[in-house]
């Protein structure tokens, strides 16, 4: 199966073991990877998901795991819940020309937290003016290894509303 083949609807659930919920890491609206402005999200490269145009200024822990990683310039990190599941939240497309700029981390690779923690902070103003889009993608990094994941898609508060449903 697909990348692609793993977005699934309500009616076309494959059988499965287990429901993993993902809640929001940031307050927003949920879109389709379909509409992010670049092809290694477009063409599922970096695993399934949902971008969120977000609304906020913070990135909070969608659920309790450690950092496997945390960019210098802080616009992408990569979280491991206790579980396995991983996921990437990129803050913005190209942000990386930004240099850090308008971001700051609160955590490091290999720090451990909880679900709710504040991980990141952003300038949504400074991406607005800097980037391409602000668009910014979550996405389940080894969804290879889940049988299908639902996404959610409507505005979302950040560490309240559900943005994936994973099925293992």
């Amino acid at each position: 199966m697909t990348l692609l083949g793993k977005l699934v609807g309500v009616d076309n659930l494959p059988t499965y073991k287990q429901i993993l919920t993902i809640v929001s890491p940031l307050s927003g609206r949920a879109v389709s990877l379909s509409e992010v402005p670049n092809a290694l999200f477009q063409q599922r490269l970096f695993g399934e998901g949902i971008a969120i145009i977000p609304s906020g200024f913070q990135v909070i822990a969608p659920f309790s795991g450690t950092v496997a990683a945390c960019t210098e310039l802080a616009n992408q990190l990569r979280l491991k819940a206790q579980n396995g599941l991983q996921l990437q939240i990129q803050l913005g497309i190209d942000s990386h020309i930004m240099m850090g700029e308008g971001f700051k981390r609160k955590v490091k690779a290999g720090d451990t937290f909880k679900q709710g923690d504040v991980l990141a902070e952003f300038s949504l103003v400074k991406m607005k003016q800097q980037l391409p889009s602000i668009l910014c993608p979550v996405t389940v990094i080894n969804s290879e290894k889940v049988k299908a994941i639902r996404a959610h898609y409507y505005a979302v508060r950040a560490s309240e509303d559900d943005i994936l449903t994973v099925y293992i």
